[in-house]
């Protein structure tokens, strides 16, 4: 595969690469049909049956464990129940490998060409008695030893036959609620999930004159939880336009935004190449409700920027030959901090958000990182290397352990990176100029490629020369007060203060939540230290902070304020009048069977963060958010 230009002497990756062992392999036999089958919605159980060509001799099985963008070993081994092996009618027996829980072995008999495999797999966050979302990693097993891509599965889904349906898949034949796709490679069938409902919706958003065709996909439990505006729709489609003028190329034959809306289903996005696969935080009532829908309006922004930032063009080792090779994922702070930065930019551009919104969510954010305690102690860069730990840590301390907050500390990053490029060519290049660069090669190609630490200083280099490695290692290696934090903010004319009025972007978060990236809830950090779910349990509380000194804790519940019974509003008010009476706020609180009244000193008064211009400065955030003209540059070369 030709190298980029831009990246002169790089080694990058192809996706098709694999090691000469894997090379040396026999050429396998037909493909593993594999059939999925939901016969009882209500029981949210999907039946797997796969039939494997196979030659006698030993066999080991794989369950994928490392999922593309989850970052971590996290496949739902746990969930998978009855499995059985059979061969011309017989019982194989089988062995789970003692170390590693996603292998099994087993042997194939003499004069056996195909094995029959047969599982369950209950999926109640996926499935309501009206919609399925389905991950093929999740039903199917393949075997090991051979790269993924060299491994061809024939899926074929079985639904009820009056559900619509949509996914990156190509449909080969569709009868009743039988449907039967084309084979794909098995990285392919995992890259490629499948949304189904009984009420279901298509909205073509390709713009005029493209024949790259790019739709909406929704499914919701009621006809009422798909009702788009068309206000709404113009937006999406606009976010197809920025997109393409953003980047300049697509990498994708189709591409689907698939979207659940249901009250009833897990909540988040995970991005693929030709699709993303979107579940509503603001569940059926996304599109009706103005909150909601400004809380999710950047989720798919987000998931398809990284068809381009994340699966065409992938940090090196993010990228295994299979889903048993384990993942390296320092490179996040790229992959989910410049998608985080590049997606609300073109939530913005798009009209998804206003400049206002954004710079109300970007002022929260920021806020949240400048209260992150943990930032003393654990450097940006920690935090992606150690990004499959942290997915799963608990809430408790977090601020002081940190979490994933390499998306909101890169977004950051990311701001401070287009500041720095816009002042260093006195305005003529910005963090677009990068992105065409880095992300708009190889237009129509599906081939990943991938990338290194020193490609993205390159990629910076051709568009601004500058000591790219050295800012940036300043930013992943340092801590606390080390890292400029808000020099991006500050350099595009604005400045982070704080005020005793909620912005409507955080007050969204308290009242309707649950909102993006784990911050929902009562968010009193900036004040008193504490962090609330909307009942009053207390989550988190700032390390040293006020609430910290008094001896509060998460999990502790908060039953009273000065005597009188826990209300998010009387919260608020105590905090107001510890300002003017300059008394501690007396909390009480309980846990673990013990009761206790908390003397809180702090009378710094309310505290809710905004973004404010800097006087007499150039304002960058309005070149940053404006619409870019449209490109008709995406057709298929």
């Amino acid at each position: 595969m030709k190298r980029l230009a831009l990246l002169a002497g790089a080694a990058l990756l192809a996706a098709s690469a694999s090691s000469p062992a894997q090379a040396a392999l026999p050429p396998l036999p037909g493909p593993v049909a594999l059939t999925v089958r939901l016969p009882h919605p209500q029981q949210a159980i999907l039946y797997v049956h796969e039939v494997m060509p196979v030659a006698p001799g030993p066999l080991t099985l794989y369950y994928p464990k490392w999922i593309p963008g989850d970052h971590a070993p996290d496949g739902p081994i746990g969930d998978m129940m009855g499995l059985e092996i059979t061969a011309a009618g017989r019982r194989l027996a089988w062995t789970r490998d003692p170390v590693d829980m996603f292998a099994f072995h087993l042997a194939v008999p003499a004069g056996v060409g195909q094995i029959s495999i047969r599982f369950q797999f209950p999926s109640r966050d996926r499935i309501t008695p009206r919609l399925l979302g389905l991950e093929w990693n999740e039903v199917g097993l393949y075997r090991a030893g051979v790269p993924t891509k060299a491994q061809t599965f024939a899926p074929t889904l079985v639904i009820p036959a009056g559900w619509g349906y949509a996914s990156a898949l190509k449909t080969r034949t569709r009868s009743g609620g039988r449907i039967t796709f084309r084979p794909v490679p098995f990285n392919t069938l995992v890259d490629s999930p499948v949304i189904a409902g009984e009420y279901f919706r298509q909205i073509d958003l390709t713009p005029s004159g493209s024949k790259v065709r790019r739709y909406l996909d929704m499914v919701g439990d009621t006809a009422a939880s798909l009702a788009i505006s068309p206000a709404q729709i113009t937006d999406y489609r606009n976010l197809i336009e920025q997109a393409q003028a953003l980047f300049h190329s697509h990498h994708y034959g189709d591409y689907h935004l698939l979207l659940t809306l249901s009250d009833y289903v897990s909540v988040g996005g995970l991005e693929h190449h030709q699709s993303s696969d979107d579940r509503a935080r603001g569940g059926a009532k996304m599109f009706a409700d103005p909150d909601h829908f400004m809380l999710d309006a950047s989720l798919l922004p987000h998931e398809y920027t990284h068809s381009w930032n994340g699966k065409f063009m992938r940090p090196a080792q993010l990228w295994q030959p299979d889903f048993e090779t384990p993942e390296h994922t320092g490179m996040v702070w790229v992959y989910e901090g410049l998608t985080t930065y590049l997606g609300d930019v073109l939530t913005a551009r798009s009209g998804l958000w206003s400049p206002r919104t954004w710079r109300q969510a970007v002022a929260y954010r920021a806020a949240v990182m400048a209260h992150q305690t943990g930032r003393a102690w654990r450097p940006l860069g920690d935090t992606t290397t150690a990004a499959q730990l942290l997915y799963s840590s608990p809430t408790a301390w977090s601020n002081w352990r940190r979490q994933t907050d390499f998306y909101r500390e890169g977004e950051l990053l990311w701001l401070a990176v287009d500041m720095k490029i816009r002042t260093l060519s006195h305005d003529r290049r910005s963090i677009d100029d990068f992105a065409r660069r880095f992300y708009g090669v190889d237009n129509g190609s599906f081939v990943t490629r991938t990338y290194t630490f020193n490609d993205v200083v390159n990629g910076l280099n051709a568009v601004q020369p500058y000591d790219w490695a050295g800012f940036l290692h300043h930013w992943l290696d340092g801590v606390g007060g080390q890292v400029p934090l808000l020099s991006g903010i500050a350099a595009a004319g604005w400045r982070l203060t704080y005020s005793d009025r909620p912005s409507r972007y955080e007050s969204a978060h308290e009242n309707v939540g649950p909102g993006e990236l784990g911050m929902s809830g009562v968010n009193a950090m900036f004040s008193v230290g504490l962090f609330l779910d909307r009942q009053g349990r207390i989550v988190d509380v700032l390390w040293n902070g006020p609430a910290f000194r008094a001896g509060l804790a998460p999990g502790m519940q908060l039953v009273s304020i000065g005597g009188r019974p826990y209300t998010t509003a009387r919260l608020w008010s105590a905090i107001a009048q510890a300002q003017r009476t300059r008394q501690p706020l007396r909390l009480t609180a309980q846990a673990d069977g013990v009761t206790a009244t908390y003397a809180v000193a702090y009378t710094g008064g309310l505290m809710f963060p905004h973004l404010v211009r800097t006087p007499g400065a150039t304002d960058y955030l309005q070149q940053i958010l404006a619409p870019k003209p449209a490109t008709r540059k995406d057709r298929n070369p």
